[in-house]
């Protein structure tokens, strides 16, 4: 059987790449693109064959997620995010949720979307002030949520909701609320400096009813749920992070074979030397520290949350000295639209911010070591 890398590496040549600068700096084709690689398996590598996925490891679906965000950020970062509201549902959802839902999520027939941050609650997820109040057999859900990835291409969103306002992250509520739901609506279209056809929006909600069945887990369960799912999604953005180092990498050094200065190609310098061999060396420890995470996954081991954070800080900070080092390769031409370094560089910096900021991670991996 090939590897799952030889795999992804083959369907992103074929699929991905002719269409690359269409996807990226025009929007086109992610609809149609998106359903293709559902298809292909790519939205569900590490889901059980029961729920519709590959039945692959956790590692595995991490090496894959390296090689395609190495060809297409955007499309990698909506399926990462897809993945969020599907993990939330295989972890802690009922058997009736897991029927229902996760077969088509992780055949790429519904997009998820993972709604957790507020415009007051980002790093504090205890914040957050949407509400859910249970009336009957339904809850009425009412609030705002924010930079909620998927918005408006997703037909399913996982939304957290304080159904006890009093007990803080105790008191916060998972659920499953499909995107044609009355009351839902996707609102103002973030325009970042980055990635501008991966959807992040605002998502309003007015006396929106879910069936109490939606619950993911239990009442109150919802921080965990959060949490847990996080866990998995920061390895992912790692992920993310390793694929766009691999590719400033490559575009450097075939730029540094064939740009010429003082008569000799500039990748004969030293300069330009120690930038790939210092690019090369965060690349590769990243790789591994995220490889490492990902197994701790398969492992269930305890450490994991430690690890994911070690793997989304180290992984994404390096990201960002990596393409800055290639725009320095590529000169003047580094910071001109149009050369793949110069859009890197601005994605990178998304990285770091996204699954709780890199601060936040520092927060998190010394609260660990110090618990001893």
């Amino acid at each position: 059987m090939e590897k799952i890398e030889e795999i992804t590496k083959e369907v992103c040549k074929e699929l991905i790449e002719p269409i690359e600068r269409d996807i990226e700096d025009k929007g086109l084709y992610i609809p149609e693109t998106l359903s293709k690689l559902g298809e292909l398996g790519f939205f569900s590598v590490s889901f059980p064959r029961e729920f519709g996925g590959v039945g692959l490891t956790f590692e595995e679906a991490v090496k894959s997620s390296i090689i395609l965000s190495s060809y297409t950020s955007t499309l990698s970062m909506i399926i990462g995010a897809h993945q969020l509201a599907s993990f939330s549902i295989f972890l802690f959802g009922s058997d009736m949720l897991k029927e229902k839902y996760l077969l088509e999520l992780n055949k790429g027939k519904l997009i998820g979307a993972f709604s957790l941050t507020e415009p007051h609650a980002g790093s504090d997820p205890s914040a957050i002030k949407t509400t859910a109040v249970l009336d009957s057999d339904y809850y009425i859900l009412n609030g705002t949520k924010a930079f909620v990835t998927n918005a408006g291409l997703a037909n399913l969103y996982v939304i957290f909701a304080k159904t006890n306002p009093e007990s803080g992250a105790r008191g916060i509520t998972a659920f499953v609320v499909e995107g044609n739901t009355p009351g839902l609506a996707v609102g103002h279209k973030e325009e970042k400096m980055a990635l501008p056809y991966l959807p992040n929006a605002t998502v309003t909600l007015k006396d929106v009813k879910v069936p109490k069945e939606n619950v993911i887990g239990r009442a109150n369960l919802g921080f965990i749920v959060a949490m847990k799912t996080l866990e998995l999604g920061r390895i992912l953005t790692a992920a993310g992070s390793v694929g766009l180092m691999e590719r400033a990498l490559r575009e450097s050094i075939k730029y540094a074979k064939e740009r010429t200065q003082g008569g000799q190609p500039i990748a004969n310098y030293q300069m330009i030397q120690s930038y790939l061999a210092e690019m090369k060396t965060l690349l590769e420890t990243s790789r591994e520290i995220v490889l490492t995470a990902s197994r701790k996954k398969d492992l269930n081991a305890s450490d994991l949350g430690l690890y994911s954070s070690i793997a989304k800080y180290y992984a994404t900070k390096s990201a960002v000295d990596v393409t800055r080092l290639a725009t320095q390769i590529f000169g003047g031409y580094g910071y001109v639209r149009g050369y793949t370094v110069e859009r890197l560089y601005r994605e990178a910096k998304m990285y770091e911010i996204v699954e709780g900021t890199n601060e936040i991670q520092k927060l998190i991996i010394a609260n660990q070591i110090l618990k001893g």
